[in-house]
């Protein structure tokens, strides 16, 4: 899996590429008046806008505030190190919110917004093709299974469920993982509180992890 950043702005052309070897942080330098840059490896590149409300690399008493993309075991990750406004991932399938510090997956195209006006537009090539959604389906609800209410992650299950279903794959390994979340689904769909009990949590997000892991190792 391939990445590039650049900054969702038309006068931006800057582009920076996630590797194994290399992690991309983006923050701002006063110095620069107040410039959003990308530091890899060293290497500064402004991304063409200027934002106040975005963090400074490491604040006066040295914390950090960066936001940060990296690889790690052929995956994509995007982190808030430390930032002190909100910053909230949004795909295809909904926003995730970074602010707790969490790394959080990132299985296709996405924008991470980062402080009040500035929005980083990430671009993912994929190893597979028709199926690329699911992944992210399945990060999705792993995300909000223990913070969302039941209806909400029965809907997304049940999506990630039909999705699974109508993909074209057959090995016994797939197989498996379709069984555990429809197990999963059934049981979401039986709890009548408004929140899923702990036992339900759990197996939603072992069902929805091992259908995210499935397509990223591929």
């Amino acid at each position: 899996m391939r990445a590039t950043i650049r900054a969702a702005d038309p006068e931006s052309t800057a582009t920076l590429s996630v590797t194994d070897e290399s992690a991309v942080r983006v923050y701002r330098v006063p110095e620069r008046g107040e410039a959003v840059v990308a530091d890899k490896d060293g290497s500064v590149t402004s991304l063409g806008v200027h934002d106040i409300s975005v963090s400074r690399e490491f604040d006066d008493d040295g914390e950090p505030g960066y936001i940060e993309f990296y690889k790690e075991d052929s995956q994509l990750y995007v982190q808030d190190a430390g930032s002190s406004s909100e910053t909230v991932q949004q795909n295809a399938f909904g926003e995730i919110d970074l602010s707790n510090g969490d790394p959080s997956l990132i299985t296709g195209d996405c924008t991470v917004q980062i402080g009040y006006s500035t929005a980083l537009e990430v671009e993912v090539e994929q190893s597979r093709g028709d199926d690329r959604p699911i992944p992210y389906k399945a990060d999705l609800v792993l995300k909000i299974c223990d913070v969302r209410s039941t209806n909400e992650v029965k809907s997304e299950l049940r999506e990630l469920k039909a999705m699974m279903h109508e993909a074209s794959i057959s090995d016994e390994r797939y197989r498996n993982i379709l069984a555990d979340v429809e197990t999963a689904f059934e049981n979401v769909e039986n709890t009548r509180s408004d929140e899923l009990p702990t036992e339900a949590v759990q197996k939603v997000s072992s069902a929805t992890k091992r259908a995210r892991n499935y397509f990223l190792s591929s």
